[in-house]
């Protein structure tokens, strides 16, 4: 994060996201009808009586068997819907594969397509005309960074400086982070976590409650190579983590079916608890073309990705 803006790399970083990002929102906006919006917020704005020819699905029955009262619910409805992207950037996203994204002079691992699936999210929340922001709670160098959700282009710009600026690297503890960003995120928001989650389930699942408690419209993108989930290798191999820990020597003759089931029961245990907040759980194998997942996370549109 301390590298100058004038950083080749960064620079060469910044036009490919802002290239990319244009050209996959463009591909996803082809046929949708501009003015749709990603969400919107629906706050309950108080009481009007009821007068002849309103529509009685307004009436609040429990108000009329108190009162003896027909009264109407009225409700605002908020035309800005504050987005935030939350993006996990430990030492365990340069791993794996990127499939066919690729960032310079980051050609491998999960931090490349994650990147590029963050910028392409805020282009294209911020073509609807939502405030975008950013918290990057890992990377080199990076304990927690935190842009709030505004709008405008030099904002955007802000943002795609920031995540071309950013290499894996750290541990990113999820639990307090995310625990820190749901509890000062605005009520009724849109927030997409990208991550790994390459920790124990049980040590950060219940800080999305925070979300749930604001009423946010969460999703989370579960990013995987598909060889992490699968003993494709034939031969001993050693594994070791990024981020610390003792490697594990395994042997894949005797190791793949007790390895599946353990693959079997975290995915349903992140999915689990995702749903148990009130989220939408989106698992994101890093060769599933982006336009696929732009689609299914901000227009609702089904996913098709088979898990193990």
């Amino acid at each position: 994060m301390d590298q100058p803006i004038w950083d080749a790399v960064v620079l060469s970083r910044v036009r490919h996201l802002h290239l990319k990002a244009r050209y996959l929102a463009s591909a996803i906006l082809q046929g949708e009808h501009r003015s749709r919006r990603v969400g919107q917020a629906v706050e309950f704005a108080g009481y009007q009586e009821y007068l002849p020819g309103m529509d009685l699905r307004g009436l609040d029955w429990r108000v009329y068997g108190r009162s003896d009262r027909y009264v109407i619910k009225r409700f605002e409805t908020e035309t800005e819907l504050p987005c935030t992207v939350v993006l996990d950037l430990s030492g365990d996203m340069g791993t794996g594969a990127s499939g066919r994204v690729a960032l310079p002079d980051l050609e491998r691992g999960k931090a490349s397509y994650a990147i590029v699936l963050a910028a392409t999210l805020l282009y294209f929340l911020h073509r609807h005309g939502e405030p975008v922001g950013l918290e990057l709670v890992a990377g080199e160098g990076v304990t927690h960074s935190s842009l709030p959700p505004r709008s405008g282009r030099n904002h955007l710009q802000l943002l795609f400086l920031q995540l071309a600026s950013v290499r894996p690297g750290g541990v990113a503890d999820l639990g307090p982070s995310l625990a820190r960003v749901g509890q000062r995120t605005r009520r009724r928001s849109w927030v997409g976590v990208i991550t790994d989650g390459m920790e124990e389930p049980v040590r950060w699942l219940p800080a999305l409650g925070a979300f749930a408690r604001r009423g946010t419209d969460l999703r989370l993108f579960h990013l995987y190579d598909r060889s992490e989930w699968a003993m494709s290798f034939s031969a001993p191999a050693l594994f070791y983590s990024p981020e610390g820990g003792e490697p594990l020597a395994v042997d894949p003759h005797g190791a793949a079916a007790a390895f599946a089931e353990v693959a079997r029961e975290y995915v349903d245990e992140v999915r689990g608890g995702v749903v148990r907040f009130g989220g939408r759980y989106l698992p994101v194998p890093t060769d599933l073309p982006m336009e696929q997942v732009i689609r299914s996370a901000v227009l609702d549109r089904p996913l098709g990705v088979e898990l193990p």
